[in-house]
């Protein structure tokens, strides 16, 4: 009797864990089956909701997946309707060649930068306090709501 109380609380605080994760780690192990068109904007996607890397960086107007969304699966020097207004940042890039993302303070791949490695999401870009820290125009400002441009790397 002992054993099986225990071997049931075990199991429901395991997947009331399961359940409660943080959204960056379900982000981390899950991708999004349908879009829109490259660079465009639309309703949110919820990474959540998926499973596996297709090769797109997102990008969301507001924390956790929130507002506007555009999503790029190659470089681009203009982020246009996102540029300086993005707060969530997911790379759902392929591992291999060019699956990290430089995300530049400014358009042109120009200023500051940070790396967003592949599988990693920051679906609050405010409340993690990641700031630009390369060399350049920006270097040492917030990231959130300041992204011009970005650009697949092999490595950061």
């Amino acid at each position: 009797m002992r054993i099986t109380r225990a071997l049931t609380t075990a199991l429901t605080v395991g997947a009331l864990t399961l359940l409660t994760a943080p959204v960056a780690d379900a982000v981390e192990a899950a991708s999004v089956t349908a879009a829109p068109a490259a660079g465009s904007a639309s309703a949110a996607v919820t990474p959540a909701a998926a499973a596996a890397p297709d090769g797109f960086l997102y990008a969301w107007e507001h924390p956790h997946a929130g507002g506007v969304h555009c999503r790029w699966n190659s470089a681009n020097a203009n982020w246009a309707g996102c540029r300086d207004k993005v707060s969530d940042v997911w790379n759902n890039g392929y591992p291999g060649v060019a699956e990290d993302v430089k995300l530049y303070r400014d358009t042109d791949w120009n200023g500051s930068w940070v790396c967003l490695h592949q599988g990693h999401s920051l679906p609050d870009l405010a409340a993690s306090g990641l700031r630009f820290f390369s060399p350049g125009h920006g270097q040492g400002e917030l990231v959130n709501d300041r992204v011009g441009s970005h650009l697949w790397v092999s490595a950061c």
